[in-house]
């Protein structure tokens, strides 16, 4: 399961640092990616959370003042599934 919170730059450092005190939510996979980096128009940066539905549920009660489900998670998966699919690809290449 995957969750995407978006989160303004003044509280990145504080939102990534609640999620990897916290003894479930560090064990899950964490991506960051500012909405450039995925090609969309905005100043804020994504905290992508892939998880059980417990460290899920565990990251909205932590990120509850420093962020807010993101509305447009499909798009936003999408791009990030993407990007990623595509460096995999390229590391594939490198042992040719």
């Amino acid at each position: 399961m995957r969750e995407v919170y978006e989160v303004k730059p003044a509280n990145l450092a504080k939102a990534q640092e609640v999620l990897g005190k916290d003894d479930l939510t560090s064990r899950q996979s964490i991506y960051v990616r500012t909405a450039a980096s995925l090609d969309i128009k905005s100043d804020k940066t994504f905290i992508i959370l892939d998880g059980n539905a417990d460290a899920l549920k565990k990251a909205d009660e932590l990120l509850k003042t420093l962020a807010v489900k993101a509305k447009n998670k499909d798009e936003i998966l999408k791009k990030f599934d993407a990007i990623e699919n595509a460096s995999a690809e390229g590391f594939g290449l490198l042992g040719m």
